[in-house]
């Protein structure tokens, strides 16, 4: 299942963590009596695996969609290319789904699009194969809020909150069921999030957004030794143990709070556009964290299948 969004107000940066997060504060208020069943199935074989939210580019007459620029060992590489070349590259995020797919096919290398970089276009932090009539901008801004007492309407200050303003651009994940008996629940849940919003401003009118549903996933290559990670990854011990010379990743962390103010444990991941051994069909695990305010870090990874030679690159 493939899920567009188009935020129609400022709207906050999400992974698939927090859109597990939100579909999960969904679920519990439509469902209560599925949470606890839905979290158990999770922790043996999950009914459902999220990617992150990834950037798409449109107009009346095209849309175009943006994956992340996927991990290699660029700096293995043997030809010779332009420094300033390398330095843009390395700051880009996002490549164009006909250089994203050519990469998992194994069609196009790094060194590849280094030697003829002049023949892309980059804009924004976006690597495209070719210049798209849209005038597409994503920016970060702070906007100041006024603290008004409840009590006496009285305004107390000012506090001031970040989010993101999209032109001409929306975000699209995608959801794979392993159980069926969870596409209407999430369909209910997106609903919801819909009329509620996304983040934690939803009541000073943030994260507001409209959403469109198609039956897609995402081409895989089925001869692939690699898969691309499309969503943060908590690998679990099966994991550590195959992950070895020729992954390719970059790991973050997160500590987050809970609403009654908890610091939860930090947590690492593998970041989106890393890639590693294909061996096996789900990869991650969910992590139990907080102690007075019990919740649960999602960590699986979207696996999509690539066919990559990491000898030429």
């Amino acid at each position: 299942m493939l899920v567009y969004i188009k935020p129609l107000s400022i709207f906050p940066e999400l992974h698939s963590d927090t859109i597990f997060g939100a579909l999960t504060f969904a679920i519990k208020q439509l469902y209560p009596e599925k949470l606890e069943e839905m979290i158990k199935e999770f922790e043996t074989n999950p009914p459902f695996i999220i990617s992150s939210p990834f950037p798409y580019i449109f107009n009346e007459s095209e849309q175009v969609k943006f994956y992340p620029k996927i991990s290699l060992k660029l700096d293995n590489a043997k030809e010779d290319y332009e420094i300033d070349d390398v330095k843009t590259y390395k700051k880009l995020k996002y490549v164009d789904e006909e250089i994203f797919h050519k990469i998992i096919n194994g069609e196009l290398e790094e060194v590849e699009i280094l030697n003829n970089f002049k023949d892309y276009k980059v804009s924004n932090g976006f690597l495209m194969s070719r210049e798209y009539d849209i005038p597409f901008k994503l920016s970060e801004n702070i906007i100041p809020n006024n603290r008004v007492n409840r009590l006496s309407n009285q305004t107390e200050g000012i506090f001031y909150t970040s989010g993101r303003e999209f032109k001409n651009m929306g975000l699209f994940f995608y959801i794979r069921f392993n159980d069926e008996e969870y596409v209407p629940i999430v369909k209910a849940a997106l609903k919801y999030l819909k009329d509620r919003g996304f983040g934690r401003d939803v009541s000073v009118g943030k994260g507001q957004f409209d959403y469109e549903i198609v039956d897609e996933d995402i081409e895989s290559n089925a001869d692939g030794k690699f898969f691309v990670n499309l969503s943060r990854f908590i690998p679990n011990d099966n994991d550590l143990a195959n992950i070895g010379e020729d992954s390719i990743y970059e790991i973050g962390s997160k500590r987050g709070r809970s609403s009654a103010g908890e610091i939860r444990k930090q947590i690492r991941f593998f970041k989106e556009g890393s890639l590693f051994p294909n061996y096996g069909d789900n990869y991650g695990k969910i992590v139990n964290v907080g102690k007075i305010d019990p919740a649960v870090e999602y960590g699986f990874a979207f696996a999509v299948k690539a066919k990559i030679d990491l000898g030429g690159v």
